[in-house]
């Protein structure tokens, strides 16, 4: 089952978000997943992987940040790292609330900027036991990511605009997205967060990913404590929308959190 929900992050902003829901009653353990950049909660690799944890007994609730994209308020212009992870906090404190949700048996699972936020904010909340990174960035500055690369050559130009160009091609539009957003991106030490971690946690990353390069999630990898796994996936890009990657990497995904959540 479906069900739609509303919230408020800590600066009053609306936040929009679905519940996908086993049969019964619950109490149910619960997946907090977190989209990536320019992403929304309706993207086909959320969704299916909701509705699958949803199959097997786990709740999940997909939302989008208050970036403009999806459904919540906010603008994309404006989008921070910093934001976002206000965003998730007051998520999980609306989630954790919930009669049909067990408050002691909570993941997340987090693809891309979203897989960079979860192994951000996992260190400074012990209500989380159990993680999913999904091909997340892990440090910035190396100008390796699919974002970096945009600046080659540009940089000087774009902090005298104070802004630069992106493309969302699922949307088929183009945001406008002020310097700063890079700027408190690299105020952020995920590495360091990541040398904090002491709950399970699952590493997925496509082979031919092109956004973010396998080298962050092996990085990943080598600093978090047991017990930890990592999968690459043959083939797959950086976001897995056609059945033959998610219909391989759900299962995995719903198996670790069915093992320790």
């Amino acid at each position: 089952m479906e069900k739609k929900a509303y919230l408020k992050n800590q600066t009053g902003q609306r936040i929009v978000g679905l519940f996908d829901l086993p049969k019964g009653r619950g109490q149910f353990p619960v997946v907090i997943i977190c989209h990536g950049f320019k992403g929304y909660k309706e993207q086909r690799h959320l969704k299916t992987l909701a509705q699958q944890l949803a199959k097997n007994g786990i709740a999940a609730f997909r939302f989008d940040f208050t970036n403009e994209v999806g459904g919540s308020a906010g603008t994309i212009e404006n989008i921070k790292f910093s934001q976002e992870l206000i965003d998730l906090r007051s998520v999980i404190d609306f989630v954790s609330k919930q009669k049909f949700v067990n408050p002691t048996k909570l993941g997340l699972a987090g693809h891309s900027l979203g897989g960079q936020v979860i192994l951000t904010y996992t260190p400074t909340d012990p209500r989380i036991k159990v993680l999913a990174d999904l091909a997340g960035v892990t440090y910035r500055g190396a100008g390796d990511t699919n974002l970096e690369k945009g600046f080659r050559g540009k940089t000087d130009q774009i902090k005298q605009a104070g802004y630069f160009i992106v493309e969302s091609r699922s949307k088929r539009k183009k945001y406008k997205i002020r310097f700063d957003f890079y700027t408190d991106l690299l105020k952020h030490d995920t590495l360091g967060q990541i040398k904090k971690i002491n709950i399970p946690t699952l590493i997925i990353h496509g082979s031919e990913d092109s956004s973010v390069p396998l080298k962050h999630s092996q990085t990943a990898y080598k600093l978090l404590s047991q017990p930890k796994r990592m999968v690459i996936i043959l083939g797959a890009p950086h976001t897995w929308k056609e059945p033959q990657h998610y219909k391989k990497i759900n299962p995995i995904i719903v198996g670790w959190f069915k093992k320790y959540l």
